[in-house]
């Protein structure tokens, strides 16, 4: 039963980063187009954001979840060197993951960012920052369900 809490905590935090991720993508483009001269409402921007936010949803998690995957697990003993610094650990690695899985996508699409919200260099920092909100996010959890655990056991 103790593998239930970190899949939980997982999947909070690949939510967590699909929808900040997909904001952020959105509005460096909606930022890029405006730049061009072209007005977008903020009703039309916001349709646009919660568009995007489903539409990416299921190819983006799963692009991304991969990478948090990997760092997370790998965390794990890393984790064990400083668990003081448990947050940190998690936080580096989501931003990492992030970075790595576009870094490798760009690769693999012959030099193209398939993600057109991280074609410019604030685009691609602010994806590193949601990765690392999504490693803090599943390092939290992880945290509140051991103090849950404990506070039960305690009982």
């Amino acid at each position: 039963m103790s593998f239930v809490r970190p899949i939980g905590s997982f999947f909070a935090a690949v939510i967590v980063a699909i929808i900040l991720g997909s904001i952020a993508s959105t509005h460096f483009v909606l930022g890029a187009l405006s730049d061009l001269g072209v007005a977008i409402p903020f009703p039309d921007r916001l349709a646009m954001t919660i568009q995007d936010i489903v539409g990416i949803a299921p190819l983006y998690g799963a692009i991304i979840g991969t990478g948090l995957l990997v760092a997370f697990v790998a965390s794990i003993f890393v984790s064990k060197l400083a668990p003081n610094l448990r947050w940190f650990v998690y936080l580096v690695a989501g931003g990492t993951a992030v970075g790595v899985t576009l870094i490798t996508l760009q690769t693999v699409f012959g030099g193209i960012m398939p993600i057109s919200g991280a074609r410019s260099t604030g685009g691609f920092i602010a994806q590193i920052a949601v990765g690392a909100i999504a490693g803090y996010v599943f390092a939290d959890q992880q945290k509140r369900d051991s103090l849950t655990k404990y506070k039960t056991a305690a009982s």
